[in-house]
């Protein structure tokens, strides 16, 4: 059940913005990774029919690096690397939403880099460190 992983809360904020934003992904994945040591992951999705260019986006957002991003496609996935603009692992769900709408309507992320964090980022931080066998 998603609602008992720690990064819910964000995802689940994420979600919003990217909807009162007006380009809600097709697919939204959360997981822990193969074993509960492994890196939280949030995966994003917008097939080729909501996205500019020849293929649709994913965003992923992993607890260590933050951000990126990658053109996908019917059996292909081509990284292009960080969502430089998100500064911030946690960056806020407004900014994740920005980037989601340029790279959807543009197939580019924004260029102008933010630092903002989340103010609940602390809160999921220390869910994920409770979350973790010790």
């Amino acid at each position: 059940m998603p609602r008992t992983l720690p990064h819910w809360p964000y995802a689940t904020a994420v979600d919003q913005a990217l909807v009162d934003r007006g380009v809600p992904p097709g697919t939204v994945r959360l997981n822990l990774g193969a074993r509960p040591d492994e890196r939280m992951r949030i995966r994003l999705r917008w097939d080729v029919s909501r996205c500019v260019g020849p293929g649709g986006i994913r965003l992923l957002r992993d607890e260590e690096t933050g951000w990126a991003y990658a053109y996908v496609g019917p059996g292909y996935s081509i990284p292009r690397g960080p969502v430089t603009s998100l500064q911030r692992v946690y960056a806020t769900p407004e900014l994740v939403a920005a980037a989601a709408d340029s790279l959807v309507h543009t197939g580019r992320p924004p260029a102008e880099a933010h630092e903002e964090e989340w103010p609940q980022a602390g809160t999921v931080r220390d869910a994920i460190d409770a979350c973790r066998p010790r």
